[in-house]
Order: structure tokens, then sequence, then C-alpha cells
């Protein structure tokens, strides 16, 4: 029997071992812009095995997750890229800031998500939304989307695998410690509400999150909508470490800023 809340009983063990297998996220409101941008940048972007979709889809939203039954309520931004893997269409998402350090852990150390701790807002008022994630004092991502009429009721149902590669850097810090796993996360969910309309992107500079490199060519659409998500995940394949090392550091900020700073007794 555990004498602490640090060992689990088993029964404690089964009951969190159920939330990791089945994590849902409940009454989201998306701020969601497509935008077209340059296809060799996605390729560069998109570590093998992935490569890019015959259709090139590229996303940033801003979202406000009101209920979940894993890590409470949170907000959450996300960057995908329209990728495939052996055929299949999905998502290969390039950062994924949240706003609550749960939301951070949970995700990044049971799907490999890119999350980082930021600070993230949407504010709708009317037919207007704003969508904004800031980290080191530079708001980096601010979106902004302009809707008319009353959100349709369209009762959308999705199922779309997410795709990201789980790894940890070597206790010496040079290379990784295995060979990275790919991790196939499907969302099935449900979109309730929906309205379209039209939105702005900008994408500030930021040395430890540089969005900015994806440039914004055209807006093809904006969306904002309210769902739900259930999420289940599976190793697909592994990748060599070596092949993947130059992607590996892009889920860090630059720490090259504080070793180019001189360190005084």
């Amino acid at each position: 029997m555990a004498r602490t809340r640090y060992v689990q009983s088993l029964a404690g063990v089964s009951a969190l071992q159920e939330v990791l297998a089945a994590p849902a996220f409940l009454d989201i409101r998306t701020l969601s812009i497509a935008f077209e941008t340059d296809p060799a940048v996605v390729a560069e972007l998109l570590p093998p095995p992935l490569a890019p979709a015959a259709a090139p889809r590229t996303t940033v939203s801003v979202s406000e997750i009101r209920r979940s039954n894993c890590v409470g309520p949170f907000n959450g931004a996300a960057i995908n890229l329209a990728c495939t893997y052996k055929g299949e269409e999905g998502l290969y998402c390039l950062t994924m800031p949240m706003d609550t350090g749960l939301a951070v852990t949970f995700g990044r150390e049971l799907f490999a998500e890119p999350k980082k701790l930021a600070e993230i807002s949407l504010d709708v008022a009317g037919g207007n939304a704003r969508g904004r994630v800031s980290r080191h004092g530079i708001t980096y991502i601010e979106l902004t989307g302009r809707f008319e009429g009353q959100p349709a009721e369209p009762a959308l149902h999705y199922v779309v695998p997410h795709y990201y590669f789980r790894f940890l850097p070597a206790a010496n810090g040079r290379g990784l410690a295995f060979d990275p796993e790919l991790i196939r996360v499907t969302h099935r969910g449900t979109v309730h509400r929906a309205v379209r309309g039209e939105g702005t992107i900008t994408f500030r500079e930021s040395r430890h999150d540089p969005v900015i490199d994806l440039p914004v060519l055209s807006v093809t659409g904006a969306t904002l909508s309210e769902g739900e998500t259930h999420t289940s995940a599976e190793v697909v394949t592994t990748v060599a470490a070596e092949a993947f090392l130059p992607y590996a550091y892009g889920k860090l900020d630059d720490l090259l800023e504080w070793a180019d700073t001189p360190v005084t007794a």
C-alpha cells in the first residue's frame, strides 16, 4: 500500500492510465486561419519520413479549452502543416504553445507535442475575434478574424491524424539518447458550431520562436468554431537519431542566447 502521494496505489495507477489513454478536450472555442506558404519551406520543415501533402494546407489557430478530463481549462495555439505518412494525409505541428504548466507537460511527455509555456488570449466580441501568443515579452503570433452572421450548427465529425516525434537528448549533451519514435495521435472530434469569415495573420520576429520563417503568402480563410476532440495515440515507426538531429532543437528556446552571455563569478 502506498504511504505517500508520490507513489500511487494499484487503483490509482489504473485510474490514471484510463485518463492517459483517452484524453478529452471539451467546450473548445477556436479562431483558425488557413494560409498559403512557400512549399519549399514546408518541405524543409517536415522531418522524414513525413512528406508534404499533395494539396498544401497550413493553419494557425488560437483556442480556449474550457473543460478537459485531464488538465483542466487552458488556452493553446498551434501551427499545423499538411503532410503525409505512407500515403495517409495528416498534420505535423510545428509549434504548440500552452498557457498552463500542466497542459505543457501532459501533452509533451505523453505525445511529444512541441509545447512551450506562453501567454495566450482569445477575445471574441460581436463579429470580431483576436488571438495573441506571447513569450519573452514578444507577441510573436497575432490573429484577427471578422465574421458576419451567427455560427451555424453543422455537427461536423472529423478524424485527423497528427504526427509528433518523441526523443530525448543524450545525457552528455551530444546527440540523442535513442532513435526517435514517430507518434500518430488520432483526433476524433465534432464541430458543433462554426462561422467562416476573413482574417489576418501577424508573425513577429522572436529568437526563441522563429515562426516568422514560415512566410504568409496569402490568407485563404478564417473560421471561428466551437467543438470538442478526443485523442488516442500509437507509435508507428522509429527514425534514425542522426537523421533527425537537425530537427530536434526546434522544440527548444535558442540556448545560445545565454551561451553568448559572459558568465561572471
